[in-house]
């Protein structure tokens, strides 16, 4: 029965593998000081004996020479899901390792993504590996100042992802995981490693998922684009319709994928009528009246207004007179007498 299961993640030469040994006793897992990852997929053993309860999952190198690729991903979460009960998830580093690991903060992200429980953390620790048993007396007493130099870094980078300020502390432990050597101290701290793991709940399977290994989330925008045309009383109105993608990635950096148009639709508005052009027409009328004393000549002036209407029909207005004019001619008679006897009349 086991009793004691746990996950080992961490970079390439950090020596899970051979801490994986250590902690189960019997050397299964592929150990070599080549620089590149010899895990190439998730594996899980259990112990002999006295370590019969014990299980442990070895892992490929995260972020590793080779890149971790999705699949190397995909494959570990699968075999969580297949392998039910685990407890503690361990992360590793190297103890001779000078500066604070750049990766760690994406292992964390990927952690949080494949872990999404907010109370995950409570089932992490952290293990120093290579902690020769060999090394000076001083040398070694410097782990307090790894653990006060680390330990803040880890905790703010798993607060800032959490989101849970309540975070304060990390199981931490030291360990030289050269199967030849079992100095007393390690097997001590691998004692009180296995302890942890014991008293921790389980971790729910059905919650871990597979995450994309640099992608840490991906938002898919839309947008919306309208452009309007008018014919006439009729708008006719095009609306389009795009998305893209927004990928942020574990170093905070962010990049978008092109616009693409995956849907479009078209419809006409029927406009008011209104009046687009006015102009003025005019005409006029002429009228001429006899009498027997004069003649009359009558001059009227007339407009109106046309007005062209957005439907493209026309409206005219009525004539209205807006200026007269009369003259008048009177008629005078002229007799004239003639040679002949005959007679005549001009009009002046």
């Amino acid at each position: 029965m086991i009793n004691a299961s746990l996950i080992l993640l961490g970079e390439t030469g950090n020596g899970k593998s051979s801490l994986g040994n250590f902690i189960l006793n019997k050397q299964v897992f592929s150990v070599s000081d080549n620089p590149e990852s010899e895990t190439k997929e998730t594996k899980g053993e259990k112990g002999d004996g006295d370590n019969a309860g014990i299980f442990v999952i070895d892992t490929p190198g995260l972020q590793d020479a080779e890149g971790t690729d999705r699949q190397h991903l995909i494959q570990m979460v699968e075999y969580i899901k297949s392998h039910p009960g685990l407890q503690g998830i361990i992360l590793v580093f190297n103890y001779h390792q000078d500066r604070f690991p750049l990766n760690v903060k994406t292992i964390i992200q990927l952690l949080c993504n494949m872990f999404p429980c907010p109370t995950i953390w409570s089932n992490v620790a952290l293990v120093w590996t290579k902690y020769y048993y060999f090394l000076p007396k001083e040398v070694k007493q410097q782990k307090e100042v790894k653990i006060r130099r680390y330990l803040p870094e880890v905790l703010d980078l798993v607060r800032a992802t959490n989101g849970d300020p309540n975070i304060n502390s990390f199981p931490t432990f030291f360990i030289d995981s050269d199967f030849e050597q079992k100095d007393l101290h390690s097997c001590e701290e691998v004692n009180r490693l296995i302890a942890w793991v014991h008293q921790l709940d389980p971790i729910d399977e059905k919650k871990v998922r597979v995450v994309d290994p640099v992608i840490k989330e991906t938002v898919e925008e839309k947008d919306e684009r309208t452009t309007t045309t008018i014919e006439g009383n009729v708008e006719h109105i095009k609306i389009e319709y795009f998305k893209r993608k927004k990928q942020i990635y574990y170093d905070g950096s962010i990049s978008y994928t092109d616009w693409i148009k995956y849907n479009e639709k078209n419809k006409d508005k029927l406009l008011p009528k209104e009046v687009i052009e006015t102009h003025m027409d005019r005409k006029k009328e002429e009228n001429y009246k006899k009498t027997p004393d004069c003649e009359i000549h009558q001059i009227d002036w007339y407009e109106r207004t046309i007005n062209v209407l957005n439907d493209g029909t026309v409206e005219y207005g009525e004539w209205r007179k807006y200026d007269s004019k009369t003259e008048t001619t009177r008629i005078k008679t002229v007799y004239k007498s003639g040679g002949g006897g005959g007679g005549g009349c001009d009009i002046l």
